[in-house]
């Protein structure tokens, strides 16, 4: 018991201080706001701290290209965060599930709830990338549900652009997650295809609807969708 509890301290410090030098780098580069910053950090060391490695680089994949990928071309793009950087608000609809299946999983641990992990980082970087790409495309995005045009931006829009970004996101994700947690790809790529498309259908049709219902609320939800299908797939397929 006394190597258990050793060995989690170790984990979380050094979770910690990875996950500070990363913070400190994403906020030199503007890529976080000063609370996105520190929601990054608690985060980041519960993840690492009790999912451990596999988890974590998962995350931290998830970070870096999002991240890349908001800042490229960002004079092209309308989003506030291509300005000021990803809030505490945003870490936390992108990665506080995943910090709490962590620690679930550190007393628990089973193929079920590193799915559900893996599926809920696999929808957060579909969604982001396709976002980002979509922002970028030459045709008009288009409602989810109605097909009608709408502005670039808009909740719930689609393009062929986004999409595949988004299919290719959730497949990097996917290849990732069967490397380090030694998942079936297929169900994490899956799970983050479906996720990144009910983030989609939500922010059509309940975004605004109510004045907490926020991109950030729809993106949670997007993340507990993805790792709820990434159990369901797992054990069904």
């Amino acid at each position: 018991m006394e190597y258990v509890v050793l060995s989690r301290g170790l984990s979380i410090l050094l979770g910690a201080i990875l996950s500070i030098a990363i913070a400190i780098g994403a906020r030199a580069a503007g890529a976080l706001t000063r609370d996105g910053a520190l929601a990054a950090v608690v985060i980041g060391t519960v993840v690492f701290g009790f999912g451990g490695v596999g988890p974590a680089v998962l995350l931290v994949t998830f970070f870096l290209t999002s991240s890349l990928l908001t800042r490229w071309q960002a004079d092209r793009k309308s989003h506030p965060e291509h300005r000021r950087g990803r809030t505490g608000a945003q870490v936390a609809a992108n990665g506080g599930l995943v910090a709490l299946l962590s620690v679930w999983h550190a007393y628990a641990p089973s193929p079920e709830l590193a799915a559900a992990m893996a599926g809920a980082i696999a929808t957060v970087t579909a969604d982001t990338w396709g976002t980002e790409i979509g922002l970028l495309s030459p045709e008009r995005p288009r409602l989810i549900t109605t097909r009608q045009p709408v502005p670039p931006g808009t909740s719930g829009a689609v393009t062929w652009w986004g999409t595949i970004a988004g299919i290719a996101g959730a497949a990097l994700i996917a290849a990732g997650a069967s490397w380090l947690l030694r998942l079936p790809p297929g169900v994490i790529w899956l799970a983050g295809i479906l996720g990144m498309t009910a983030d989609s259908i939500l922010g059509a049709l309940v975004e605004g609807a109510v004045e907490w219902m926020n991109n950030d609320a729809v993106n949670t939800l997007a993340t507990v969708a993805g790792a709820v299908l990434a159990v369901v797939i797992l054990v069904f397929r």
